[in-house]
């Protein structure tokens, strides 16, 4: 009697991944020119994303998401001006209404100055006055905020009302526009990442064909045979990804200050900030999700001979 002797799960998977690794180490020239390649188009892809990302949270912090804006008096009653918030959000058009007490406007405006909020100290904050901040639904155009801004200015508790004008419009455009470029961006680097997966790997199950075919006449299983090419084409792609976060932060850091210099003067310096812990997690995983199908492609014909 004989016995077929099986490796284990764990000794197969340990096989893949360091044949894996070790194809990549054959190929060196091959696979920096590869990582070098993505890691430009990530780059490119993060800039823009980075810009629309801070281009929205300075826009918020401008309040140029606040179609109207409305200045209460300085002696409204508390429960008033909470029945009179109660009232507009319960308006069809309105999505929201956001209070903001003096205390609320100080903590914005040092939030605002950043690295400057000493020039707010000895401000008291009952200087400040206190408002209602009126966010309208999705889908409402902004012709209707005039007409709600006409509603309110003659309430008894409101002192003025401040309607978004056009460069607000503007801001929202151009804010609307990076999205665009990042959504139609992220789709060419995507493509164009997963094609140098593809080529790559396609040229380094050429030059393993021999030992291809060897696994297959021994009886290794589909996933066995493409097993270190996945690897090669996940580990290619997040490493990429790795080099263009490092070279981004790097230059971000760069040029923060002068930008926040500028901002400065409108209070929305503290507005600017790089991707977070779990954003750069998500543009890892894309990342490896890239090099996984890029790679399932390139050898996907060659392992079923």
């Amino acid at each position: 009697m004989t016995f077929e002797v099986r490796p284990s799960r764990l000794a197969s998977l340990g096989y893949v991944v360091a044949r894996g690794f070790r194809g990549m180490v054959q190929s060196a020239h091959v696979q920096i020119l590869a990582v070098g390649t993505m890691a430009v188009c990530m780059l490119l892809l993060g800039a823009v994303t980075l810009a629309w990302q801070n281009a929205r949270a300075v826009s918020r912090d401008l309040g140029v998401d606040v179609p109207v804006t409305v200045y209460l008096a300085d002696d409204a009653p508390d429960g008033a001006v909470r029945d009179l918030a109660a009232a507009v959000e319960a308006l069809s058009a309105v999505d929201r209404v956001v209070r903001v007490r003096p205390e609320d406007a100080l903590d914005r405006l040092v939030h605002g100055l950043s690295g400057e909020a000493e020039l707010l100290e000895g401000i008291d904050p009952d200087t400040l006055p206190q408002t209602l901040e009126i966010y309208l639904a999705d889908g409402v155009p902004a012709r209707v905020a005039p007409h709600l801004a006409a509603r309110l200015s003659g309430h008894e508790l409101v002192e003025d009302v401040e309607v978004a004008g056009p460069w607000a419009e503007r801001a929202e455009a151009m804010v609307e526009t990076l999205q665009r470029l990042a959504v139609g961006a992220g789709a060419l680097v995507v493509l164009a990442c997963a094609t140098i997966v593809w080529s790559t790997i396609r040229l380094g199950v050429f030059a393993r064909r021999a030992e291809v075919h060897i696994l297959r006449l021994v009886g290794g299983t589909h996933a066995f045979v493409r097993g270190p090419f996945v690897v090669e084409g996940i580990v290619q792609a997040t490493v990429a990804v790795a080099v263009a976060l490092v070279v981004l932060h790097a230059a971000f850091d760069m040029v923060r200050p002068y930008l926040e210099d500028g901002l400065s003067l409108v209070f929305a310096a503290g507005a600017l900030r790089f991707f977070s812990p779990e954003e750069m997690a998500f543009g890892l995983g894309l990342g490896a999700v890239v090099g996984y199908l890029g790679s399932r492609a390139a050898v996907a014909r060659y392992v079923e001979v």
